[in-house]
């Protein structure tokens, strides 16, 4: 019965290339000799420059960071053929291949290991920390390093692709510093595909106005304004819109036709699969909050950024009251003796705050009445002190004042 047993050889690329060689008679003793003496030079600075060159231990883990930075840089130099690697290391010193391969792991650390679309710059501190992990604890083999580097370069593609769209979109590269390239992809192709009659990237109004356009029986998607679009394209960017478009269609277009979620929804609640949409400070918060939740606009009179306005409303549902933005005396009264005899329903103030809220304040609002109002109204609305009584309503009715919309004038009575 025959047997083989497979012969891993783990030793490191430079040694390989040392040995082969020695044993065609490619490397000679003087080569040897050079080697030898340019080694504690290399080792002596590494040592240096990640420690210190007086302790044991930092030689000692210069010598294998050496070995380690001169192996990846020989092997992918030679595409691992030995012959070549030994020729390069007879022709070349010692400390130029461990500098070639320090310098591709710099390379590859300024390289975009994501898709955020923010101004990269080189962070010292950082490329020393990660040059230090790669050259020691976790080297890169020449596989994994290429691999990394594929796709930084994809990841690289994607950011000049998607900072293209918005400069054809009108959009300026700051706009779109705290997004990623994937956001800002997905908003062109919503705009391309709607065939919005300005091409240009959309607010958060105008992003909830293409979404019902997109849902509307009668939309039809019209693909010559993709072609138009291309017309003047680099050929690079037309074969990304294009396959960026058919993505778009498979993948977010049945989430965003579905009416499962609103459209501020969508804007605001998915971390994955987000839009990028453009800061307008000129555009009127109430216009976006009426397209996305009509009835809270109409409560809050278009007042729900009054601390004020948000406390009468709340104490009104917390009391079984209609809610209203302003109360009058009796009402007021109303919500105190409510609260005297039944205490406050939280959460019919959470649920009310669920259904009618704009997405995107919901959880504030509801960390200001837990957190806030609810705590101290219990204090403040309450006649449970038998030194001091309020059972005219006197302070309560004065806390009101203080912290809701009171319509009424002169005293408490």
């Amino acid at each position: 019965m025959n047997k083989s047993v497979a012969v891993v050889d783990d030793r490191p690329f430079f040694e390989k290339a040392v040995r082969f060689g020695l044993e065609h008679g490619i490397l000679t003793r003087e080569t040897m000799a050079r080697i030898e003496a340019d080694a504690p030079k290399g080792i002596v600075q590494i040592a240096d420059h990640f420690g210190t060159a007086y302790l044991r231990t930092d030689l000692e883990s210069a010598v294998t960071r050496m070995a380690n930075l001169i192996s990846l840089y020989l092997e992918d130099f030679s595409n691992g053929d030995l012959r070549a690697a030994a020729m390069s290391l007879r022709d070349n010193t010692l400390l130029s291949h461990s500098r070639g391969g320090s310098e591709m792991l710099k390379r590859l650390h300024a390289m975009p290991g994501e898709t955020s679309l923010h101004a990269r710059k080189v962070d010292a501190q950082g490329q020393k920390i990660f040059v230090n992990e790669r050259s020691f604890a976790f080297p890169l083999s020449v596989p994994s390093y290429r691999a990394q580097v594929e796709q930084c370069q994809a990841n690289q593609m994607r950011i000049d692709f998607a900072r293209w769209l918005a400069r054809q979109l009108n959009t300026r590269p700051e706009e779109c510093e705290d997004y990623s390239a994937e956001e800002v992809i997905r908003s062109a192709m919503l705009l391309l595909y709607v065939g919005a009659k300005t091409l240009e990237m959309p607010s958060k109004r105008e992003f909830v106005q293409l979404i019902e356009a997109l849902r509307k029986k009668s939309f039809k998607h019209k693909p010559a304004t993709v072609d138009a679009f291309l017309r003047e394209a680099p050929t690079a960017f037309q074969e990304m819109t294009r396959q960026a478009m058919q993505d778009f269609i498979d993948d977010a277009l049945p989430r965003l036709k579905s009416p499962e979620k609103s459209p501020d929804e969508i804007l605001h609640a998915e971390a994955q699969g987000a839009f990028f949409v453009r800061d307008m400070p000129e555009e009127d918060v109430v216009a976006y909050d009426r397209l996305v939740a009509k009835e809270w606009v109409r409560i809050t009179k278009g007042n729900a950024d009054d601390p004020a306005v948000l406390a009468t409303i709340f104490l009104s549902v917390a009391t079984g009251h209609p809610p209203k933005a302003a109360a009058l005396l009796k009402e007021a009264k109303s919500i105190i003796a409510t609260f005297r005899t039944q205490g406050f329903d939280s959460k019919a103030v959470l649920a009310f705050i669920e259904e009618h809220a704009p997405f995107e304040q919901r959880e504030d609002l509801k960390l200001m009445w837990t957190q806030d109002l609810l705590p101290d109204a219990e204090i403040h609305l309450a006649d449970n002190d038998p030194q001091m009584p309020d059972s005219h309503m006197d302070r309560a009715l004065q806390y009101f004042r203080q912290n809701c919309v009171a319509n009424w004038k002169g005293g408490s009575n």
